[in-house]
């Protein structure tokens, strides 16, 4: 009678645990969450049938209606790079692996046929591994870190494509913003050109001096080729980031970058937030957790490794024709594995995985000093040719008509001078498109946006 109950005890629960569909949409839910908090709304969605790529492909229509900004660009990414969406997968397989951490083995059934003296004598046996069940909370929290450390990977990855976006968006729009004003040297390196050779006409100029002016446009000629070239790669660059193709790579971009935004951020405090934001960080500890909890589990059950509990049903050997009926017990014997070299094994992982996460520790807050520090540099550059240069290059420019004006300089000289001012310009942009790569990158090491700084104080009195 006991044999039987636990037998239906054993069904039903296996029945019940194999009812469970794994449905991922809770943890994935979880870390896109806390993903588009970091990136400022930014959803984030997982295609994982028709119905939800078709709203995705419509939601993209909508955002290249308008120009591409960053913050668009970002949002297409996460909806469209379709290796962001496979890594979203690792979610659904690491949820599934939990779900069948909390499942029963399936039994074994054994049948034995004995025969001897003419007759038959059959024997059935049905056993469960309870050393599954009795494990069976350790295997759950087990995959539950992983679970875990598989959502922080995603996580780390989705704000890492961001940064990427954001990289790409701001090189190509800058490059396309300084491949425009280049525009205006080819025009004069080109009208330089045209008086040379009507000067030379007229006798007013010497062929060494037309021939420099032309060997000017031509090189102007050769560089515009160069810049357009490369603004295609980059603009097929970012294209693979957004997952286009198609008509969809017919976007547009705006004419120009941003302005520096805001007040230089101060270096304190950042590798703090940066320690309590990163989420690659938070995995490697969680990986450390995993180890430290799987090597005391490993230790408290080394002499065990295998128990199973069961019925047997033999008819009896006797030969009377009845059934007889009793529990079985199966177990291992500790005899040629003491499990010295399991624990071993596991004992070193838990050092790695501490070591990995220190190691992973500090080079996040050199990360962060080192993205502070490319940040810094780039807005004082972009500062000081907004402020300085430019300025001086424009009074230059005045000074030059001026005096063309009175005749006291040639057309030559204020050419030059205008293609300077043009070349100066277009450092602007390099300084200023830096600027955006680096704040980006400092945002991908922080796992976050970049705290407001507070406005700089007023000096004080002498």
């Amino acid at each position: 009678m006991i044999a039987a109950r636990f037998g239906v005890i054993l069904v039903v629960t296996l029945a019940l645990g194999g009812c469970a569909a794994p449905d991922p949409s809770g943890p994935f839910t979880d870390i896109a969450n806390t993903a588009s908090e970091r990136l400022g709304g930014s959803e984030v969605r997982w295609a994982r049938n028709g119905k939800d790529e078709t709203a995705a492909q419509e939601a993209i229509a909508r955002l290249l209606e308008a120009p591409l900004s960053e913050a668009s660009a970002v949002r297409i990414a996460l909806l469209n790079n379709q290796r962001l969406q496979a890594e979203y997968e690792e979610i659904g397989i690491a949820h599934a692996d939990l779900v069948q951490a909390g499942l029963l083995e399936n039994p074994s059934v054994s049948v034995d046929i004995l025969a001897g003296n003419g007759a038959v004598s059959p024997a059935f046996s049905i056993v469960e591994n309870v050393f599954g069940l009795l494990t069976m909370p350790a295997r759950r929290t087990m995959a539950s870190s992983t679970l875990d450390r598989t959502k922080y990977a995603v996580g780390a990855k989705i704000l890492n494509t961001a940064a990427e976006v954001r990289s790409a968006y701001y090189k190509l729009v800058g490059d396309q913003q300084a491949a425009d004003l280049f525009h205006q040297v080819v025009s004069a390196t080109e009208a330089a050109a045209d008086l040379a050779g009507r000067q030379v006409t007229a006798g007013n100029l010497n062929r060494r001096d037309q021939a420099l002016q032309q060997a000017q446009y031509a090189e102007s000629l050769v560089e515009l080729a160069r810049i357009e070239a490369q603004l295609a790669v980059d603009r097929e660059g970012l294209n693979r980031l957004l997952g286009l193709y198609g008509e969809q790579i017919a976007w547009n971009l705006p004419d120009r970058l941003p302005d520096v935004a805001g007040a230089k951020p101060e270096l304190e405090g950042l590798e703090t937030l940066a320690i309590e934001h990163r989420l690659d960080l938070a995995g490697a500890r969680a990986d450390v957790q995993t180890a430290t909890y799987a090597l005391e589990l490993g230790q408290q059950l080394r002499w065990l490794t295998a128990l199973g509990l069961g019925v047997t049903i033999e008819r009896d050997p006797g030969g009377s024709g009845a059934w007889l009926k009793g529990p079985k017990v199966e177990f291992s014997l500790p005899i040629f594995d003491l499990g010295t070299a399991r624990i071993t094994s596991l004992e070193a992982q838990q050092r790695k995985t501490g070591k990995l996460f220190v190691g992973l520790a500090v080079d996040v807050r050199s990360e962060v000093r080192e993205a502070y520090l490319r940040l810094a540099a780039a807005q004082d550059a972009a500062t000081f040719y907004r402020t300085k240069v430019l300025p001086l290059k424009q009074q230059i420019v005045a000074e030059n008509q001026r005096l063309y004006n009175g005749m006291l300089v040639g057309v030559y000289d204020l050419l030059r001078s205008r293609q300077d001012q043009i070349n100066s310009a277009r450092d602007y942009i390099g300084t200023l498109k830096d600027y955006w790569i680096a704040r980006s990158q400092m945002e991908r090491a922080l796992a976050g946006p970049l705290p407001i700084a507070s406005a700089d104080p007023p000096p004080k009195s002498p």
